[in-house]
């Protein structure tokens, strides 16, 4: 899904505010399930930083790997989330689950009364 950069602002920049609106979109779907988060905003940003970013910039390279990993990102929080709360993309909840133990997959699977 690689897209041409139109951006005025750097991939680090829009790389770092995809990866905080992914965090909190994680907090805020855990939340609105019931489900505590033991991990703080800080502690699941690095952890998107080491892990999805991380992937990317050492199998394509600092400056692809930034890009690609900057677009992965971006696919998984909702498209407005300057003007409203973060929300997880359906590939976003799915990548965060990887990372942080399925909490969402398993909840989402539990049949409610």
């Amino acid at each position: 899904m690689m897209t041409a950069n139109n951006s005025c602002l750097p991939v680090e920049v829009r790389t770092a505010v995809y990866r905080r609106a992914l965090a909190q979109g994680y907090i805020n779907a855990c939340k609105t399930l019931g489900i505590t988060v033991s991990a703080t905003l800080d502690e699941l940003q690095m952890t998107i930083a080491l892990e999805l970013e991380g992937f990317y910039v050492r199998r394509h390279g600092t400056e692809a790997g930034m890009e690609m990993a900057c677009t992965m990102l971006g696919d998984m929080v909702e498209p407005d989330l300057l003007t409203a709360p973060p929300r997880l993309t359906r590939l976003g909840a799915t990548m965060m689950d990887e990372l942080f133990c399925s909490q969402l997959a398993a909840t989402r699977r539990a049949t409610l009364h």
